[in-house]
């Protein structure tokens, strides 16, 4: 009778879980940096089911593609406070007389909190697009991918799994308040919908 508590545990969990780990926010348009280009960021994921606060910093080696890594706390409703981080790498596509950008991106993503119905962690793994436009004051962007995710709870010796494949698409836009520093907001949904927003500053 102990793993009834632990699959309904997951049912209800799982939700969350997806919402925590779907890679966001994309908080980047789609344009290509230039070698060496290092971005320093700030901001908050608001959802029904958690919020996301943390920082985030992205490197480019080499022109066209950039590296970057997310680290955060994450304040679950059903849950103690916990921790989310992310890496991964996003790929400026070569277009030649495009009015847009386009971005190759791909974010694995983990996190953990404690429960009362047990241990909550999660691995994630989010591969899509981003279509942007640069102008002077406003890049606006649209990202649309697949999000992968393995939820897993754990109580004492049981422990139960759910695997998931969902949709994942954000719509936001960087506001630029000079050469250096930019507002972003947008808003994304994977199994639940989330508004994020923050700050940028480019070195």
């Amino acid at each position: 009778m102990k793993i009834l508590p632990i699959l309904l545990a997951t049912a209800l969990i799982t939700p969350a879980a997806m919402a925590q780990s779907f890679g966001l926010p994309i908080a980047s348009s789609a344009s290509a940096p230039a070698a060496g280009a290092t971005a320093l960021s700030g901001g908050a994921v608001l959802s029904d089911t958690f919020n996301l606060y943390g920082g985030a910093l992205s490197f480019a080696p080499v022109s066209r593609l950039s590296l970057f890594g997310q680290l955060g706390a994450l304040d679950p409703d059903h849950g103690d406070l916990g921790y989310a981080a992310q890496g991964g790498i996003q790929f400026a596509l070569p277009l030649r007389d495009s009015a847009v950008d386009l971005a190759l991106r791909g974010t694995w993503s983990h996190f953990a909190y404690d429960s009362n119905n047990g241990d909550v962690s999660a691995n994630g793994f989010n591969l899509g697009a981003i279509v942007s436009r640069d102008m002077d004051l406003i890049s606006p962007y649209v990202f649309i991918g697949l999000n992968f995710n393995e939820t897993e709870v754990k109580q004492g010796h049981n422990k139960q799994q759910k695997d998931e494949i969902d949709p994942a698409a954000a719509f936001g836009f960087l506001l630029h308040l000079g050469s250096e520093f930019s507002l972003y907001a947008e808003i994304a949904h994977v199994d639940d919908l989330a508004i994020n927003f923050g700050l940028t500053r480019k070195f």
